[in-house]
């Protein structure tokens, strides 16, 4: 056995001359000796690794969550971490984790992919400083599933609108999309109403009005049978269609390319001008647009019914001038032979992004001349004043649109004005000397009132001027001071008609007024204190014959009802209006039974021949209208006689025009035709139109458009025979 060189019964020579004092360090030099020949006093076995444990785990993680697998495990006493600045390695030794977890480092993180379920995994943690101190453990991991809630929906959806049920679902918290749930129908859906497994829930075609439960489930796309349900409340609107002919005020003739707009449906013009837009929402009052390349933009406003067609007719006037005008420097447009003229600020349009445009703009400068035909003015002559709607008399309006070099819109920048010129044209004797501007409103189809104009100018170039912020089409007008005149609506036999829309068109006034026959018959109206209005009913494609009504100061009533066409004939009249000159314009109707109707010999609408002149005017604009209520089979001949003379003012310049109104059928307008040399000072007559009507009741419209010395001749008097269906 050998003897630990220092061990008490070691037997040590010391070689003299060593002090004493050293026998007093010996047992510390020899310790130190030994450690250091030793490897520290440990014995022959190496020194004990850090203690290192690995304990199991069973953690729940929710989707989008994660979870620590170090957390309880153990280094020396220490919590064991990975990753940069860690006391251990991690290492997963099981295989790689199903889709949507993620383990790095220790951290088990749930994607929105993860299935929910257990997942069980293994690991090897590793001592940082030492590869080989290593311990190992299992986890299970538990993916709950996720809450998802479907929650309730109401929608508003007309034809061809759609809208997403999952806007408002969640899935974890976190919104509900296409790619993490799927979407399914509860029940039968409605018919024209789908819905996709992406959640849009769609209207076509041919769903109908009403309001629809529509019960939907959710489900997650990678756990289908984790799911909630919802309802969505849909409102398709009842709905109709608006169809009808925009067609141009000067030759009657239809506009092609014209863009029709109603809320958000559109359509264009056919080359007769016709349109029709299906799916439009049912309203007592729409506003229908339309926009064209060669005429002025206008609007008209149309009443609709569920299920029902609202004929609308537009009488488009071709634009008064384009111009180019440099944006930096700007100008001054007029058109030619009127007063009309616009006056642009330099550098002071805009687009509608408000982005400013270089090089030249496209001006088109538009007068209005309501006193001609008031159904050229956009709308219906109405303001809001106080929440409450009120007519307004006009005394001239003008459009003007601004476009840059592609096309695009331009207007007034903030804070820049314009000065305009609005030629006056009313029907009223006299004119005020300012007057307020009103400007249209194409969302709400009503005048705006925004400024005001002074009269200047001398008759008959007078005209309205004033400055504005903006362009649309802008009107010199008034509120209208008005009484109420109460009358009411029956057939020929005095029975009361309800429902029956009555049109008040002023005489001696620019404006326009409605109404419509209550359960009774009767119905009230609006229009300007002392003057004159015509009136006129219309109940589908019945019309009525049209009476002149004189109002006072106060409120007043209608000696007679207004008469509707019985339904076999529907009913037919003819309006005659014209310009400023000549004074004097005749209707006269030739019937086939060989008697006239015309201001002479005004006829009646009770007995023969059925057929009679509502309204005789003999101090320019007009109108005349004449009636007839029950159809003769045969030829009717319709001829206009300028009674003041062609040396006053020619039947072509005059401004006449003739609109036919049909049972049935969307209105016909007639004008003069221009540059033939049949016209001289000596024809005074111009026949539009005869009508043929067959035993059924059928008319044939055959467009004549000749100038004549004498009045057509009337045939023998004969016994009439009346038409049947």
């Amino acid at each position: 056995m050998h003897r630990h060189p220092c061990a008490p019964s070691a037997r040590v020579s010391i070689t003299s001359g060593f002090s004493s004092g050293f026998w007093a360090i010996a047992p510390a030099l020899c310790a130190a000796l030994v450690l250091a020949a030793c490897g520290g006093g440990g014995g022959d076995d190496p020194p004990a690794a850090t203690p290192i444990t690995a304990a199991a785990d069973a953690l729940t993680v929710a989707s989008g969550s994660s979870g620590q697998l170090l957390a309880n495990d153990r280094l020396g006493g220490a919590v064991a971490t990975a990753g940069s600045g860690g006391n251990v390695s991690f290492t997963l030794t099981s295989a790689a984790p199903p889709a949507g977890v993620t383990v790095s480092n220790g951290t088990v993180s749930i994607g929105a992919a993860a299935v929910p379920g257990t997942v069980s995994l293994s690991y090897r943690i590793c001592e940082a400083a030492s590869g080989s101190n290593c311990a190992t453990a299992t986890a299970t991991i538990t993916i709950p599933a996720p809450p998802i809630v479907a929650a309730a929906d109401t929608f508003a959806l007309a034809v061809g609108g759609s809208a997403d049920v999952l806007a408002n679902d969640t899935l974890g918290g976190a919104p509900a999309t296409a790619s993490s749930v799927g979407v399914t129908a509860t029940a039968a859906l409605p018919t024209g109403i789908t819905l996709s497994g992406a959640g849009m829930l769609q209207v076509g075609a041919t769903a109908t009005g009403g309001s629809y439960a529509v019960g939907y489930r959710i489900c997650q796309t990678v756990a289908p049978s984790n799911c909630a349900t919802a309802t969505a409340t849909v409102t398709v609107p009842v709905v109709g269609t608006v169809s009808g002919r925009a067609v141009d005020a000067a030759t009657a003739l239809g506009v092609a390319g014209v863009t029709v707009r109603v809320g958000g449906l559109s359509a264009t013009t056919d080359a007769s001008g016709a349109f029709s837009i299906s799916g439009v929402a049912a309203a007592e009052r729409l506003t229908v647009l339309f926009e064209s390349t060669t005429h002025a933009e206008t609007a008209r406003i149309a009443s609709l019914a569920a299920g029902s067609t609202a004929d609308v007719q537009a009488r488009l006037l071709r634009v008064g001038t384009t111009a180019s005008v440099d944006v930096a420097t700007g100008g001054t447009v007029s058109v030619a032979g009127t007063p009309a003229q616009v006056v642009l600020p330099a550098a002071g349009v805009q687009r509608a992004d408000g982005s400013v445009p270089t090089g030249a703009m496209q001006v088109r400068v538009t007068p209005i001349n309501p006193a001609s035909d008031s159904s050229l003015m956009p709308g219906d002559f109405s303001t809001v004043v106080s929440g409450t709607s009120r007519p307004i008399e006009s005394f001239g309006a003008m459009n003007v649109t601004l476009r840059d070099g592609t096309g695009g819109a331009l207007n007034l920048r903030s804070g820049q004005t314009a000065t305009i010129r609005i030629p006056v044209g009313t029907r009223s004797a006299s004119t005020p000397s300012t007057i307020p501007l009103f400007y249209f409103d194409a969302a709400t189809g009503r005048w705006v009132q925004e400024g005001t104009a002074t009269l200047a100018g001398t008759a008959p170039n007078q005209y309205y001027t004033g400055t504005v912020s903006h362009f649309s089409t802008w009107n010199a007008d008034q509120v209208m001071n008005t009484v109420r005149l109460t009358g009411c609506v029956s057939d020929s036999l005095g029975v009361r008609i309800a429902g029956a829309r009555i049109s008040g068109d002023g005489v001696n006034y620019s404006g326009t007024t409605s109404a419509t026959s209550d359960t009774a018959g009767n119905f009230t109206i609006a229009v300007r204190s002392s003057s004159q209005t015509t009136l006129v009913a219309q109940l589908g494609s019945r019309l009525s014959n049209t009476l002149t009504a004189s109002s006072t100061t106060v409120d007043g009533t209608l000696g007679s009802c207004l008469v509707l066409a019985d339904a076999v004939s529907g009913g037919v009249t003819m309006k005659l209006t014209w310009g400023s000159q000549p004074s004097d314009l005749d209707s006269h109707l030739i019937a086939p039974d060989g008697s006239i109707v015309y201001y002479g010999s005004r006829g009646s609408l009770s007995s023969v021949p059925f057929a009679s002149l509502d309204v005789d005017d003999i101090s320019a604009f007009g109108p005349e209208v004449v009636t007839v209520t029950r159809l003769m089979v045969g030829t009717y001949k319709y001829v206009v006689h300028n009674y003041s003379g062609q040396s006053s003012t020619m039947l072509s310049v005059s401004g006449a025009r003739v609109e036919l109104s049909l049972p049935g059928r969307v209105a016909e307008l007639f004008v003069p035709p221009t540059g033939i040399t049949s016209e001289t000072l000596l024809t005074n007559w111009w026949q539009p139109f005869e009508l043929d009507v067959d035993a059924s009741c059928n008319i044939t419209v055959r467009r004549v458009a000749t100038y004549s010395t004498l009045r057509p001749t009337a045939p023998a008097f004969t016994t009439p025979v009346y038409c049947t269906r």
